[in-house]
């Protein structure tokens, strides 16, 4: 077998060095700030891949410093640069790109890239790494289209979700493989993690108009409400992936969002799209089927969520009211799924609530931040915010009890219970169990998802149990 340190290290850049592809980095980027080149983007396309290529990287820059590396990979690097080893760093990326990298790490001889006259993939960087280096090479890649490169090699390092597959194939010209690192973190908990399952929660938000017209014995009903709600839950995964790849350079630069399965590389960018496209068409089908009303609230719902995450998130106060009529949209579809008429004043509660906790939720950030002027990342709040941010937020949760009161008079609200009266013990309760969120934000403990918060807290489990029982006995004491 070949000597590991004994021929230069030829490394290359997209899913090997990096868990991501610098291109389609730059391409969501680009859309983010330009989106009508998208049109000029796709003339590229079928035009010229190098013409592409230099043009988004002249739009966009690269910020090589933000991405996610493979880190056996570079410790492996860096150990053989002080052997005293040549590395080279040999990409398809654009040389922009590419001399950014090795600028950043400073780890390599020399860059081999694609450049405004050739892409350098396959044959072409196999004869671009031979004229600059000469015959005898170790190359470490990831993809099919590298195995024209291995084939010529003195050895092989094989990285990716191929692994196997690539290292029989090399074996069979011949290479000697010499390391293998395959991609970790793939998982069905990772996809999990990508369409944030735990956030359907939220969409229980569908039965709303079902409990509190006590209509859940009604089997059709309660069947129907559960298939809106996983159109729901569908449709909003595939927004919550779309928005990831949208903030994933925010993410990046986040504490505990640089964990996220696309920020990370443990997802590419065409798995997330991909997975974004077969969500959404799954969720349009099952919303039509149920109703066309139903399919139109839907519609809007998406399009509300999708426009938050381009652009309306990034506008303090207007962000969080958006979250509020949000959440309160769920309500609504419950009641057009179910033909149950909602009360004006549920709905108005249900907006004042929510625009009190979507306030925790952008408190809890602010608190989390050292920097008194630095500003959140993909938002536009800084620390100092937190002086009206305190008041509003208390202000909208007051208003919400108050609210809850002309819900608890309100005439259609009587004829539906025995012993109305009782309601008003699950106001005092509402009182604590938002007042105790409150409290858990000023003193720093809240996570930054207040309705995570009430389903892992023990006490607000046992508060919302409470209130539930105390609401079946002014029904049916």
């Amino acid at each position: 077998m070949v000597q590991e340190s004994s021929h230069p290290l030829v490394v290359d850049l997209d899913g090997t060095l990096i868990l991501t592809d610098s291109l389609h980095e730059n391409l969501i980027a680009l859309i983010k700030i330009k989106p009508y080149v998208i049109f000029k983007l796709i003339k590229l396309c079928f035009h010229s891949k190098v013409e592409l290529k230099k043009f988004v990287y002249e739009q966009t820059g690269y910020r090589a410093e933000q991405m996610p590396y493979r880190q056996e990979l570079l410790e492996y690097i860096w150990h053989e640069k002080q052997n005293g080893r040549k590395i080279y760093l040999a990409t398809a990326a654009y040389e922009g790109i590419a001399e950014k990298t090795a600028n950043y790490l400073q780890c390599f001889d020399d860059v081999i890239a694609t450049h405004s006259r050739q892409n350098l993939k396959g044959i072409n960087k196999l004869n671009a790494i031979q004229e600059k280096i000469g015959q005898e090479f170790v190359y470490a890649g990831d993809n099919v289209a590298d195995l024209v490169i291995w084939n010529e090699a003195c050895g092989a390092i094989v990285v990716g979700k191929k692994v196997n597959q690539l290292t029989l194939k090399i074996q069979q010209s011949g290479t000697p493989v010499l390391k293998k690192w395959e991609n970790t973190g793939f998982s069905i908990t990772t996809w999990m993690k990508a369409i944030r399952i735990h956030q359907w929660l939220k969409n229980i938000l569908l039965f709303v108009p079902l409990l509190t017209a006590f209509q859940f014995f009604d089997l059709h009903k309660l069947f129907t409400t559960f298939i809106g709600f996983v159109a729901f839950s569908l449709g909003a995964s595939a927004t919550y992936i779309l928005n990831d790849l949208w903030d994933i350079e925010n993410d990046r630069v986040h504490s505990n969002k640089m964990q996220r399965p696309f920020a990370s590389g443990k997802l590419s960018i065409v798995q997330g799209i991909t997975a974004s496209l077969v969500l959404l068409i799954i969720a349009a089908i099952i919303a039509i089927n149920i109703s066309w009303m139903f399919f139109s609230v839907f519609l809007l719902y998406l399009l509300i969520t999708t426009i938050y995450s381009l652009r309306l998130k990034q506008i303090i106060l207007l962000d969080i009211i958006i979250l509020s009529v949000l959440y309160t949209i769920r309500i609504f579809a419950g009641g057009v799924v179910t033909n149950i008429d909602l009360s004006y004043p549920l709905l108005a509660f249900s907006i004042s609530i929510f625009l009190s906790l979507a306030t925790v939720k952008r408190c809890t950030e602010l608190i989390a931040m050292p920097d008194e002027k630095k500003v959140i990342a993909g938002r536009g709040y800084i620390k100092s915010d937190l002086d009206i941010l305190w008041p509003l937020g208390i202000s909208t949760y007051i208003g919400a009890i108050i609210l809850f009161g002309l819900y608890i008079t309100a005439s259609e609200t009587i004829v539906l219970y025995h012993v109305p009266a009782l309601l008003w013990l699950v106001q005092l309760l509402m009182i604590y169990l938002i007042g105790n969120l409150w409290m858990m934000t000023k003193r720093g403990l809240m996570n930054e998802d207040p309705i995570v918060f009430l389903i892992q807290d023990k006490k607000s489990l046992a508060l919302l149990a409470l209130i539930i029982g105390i609401i079946l006995l002014a029904r049916y004491l």
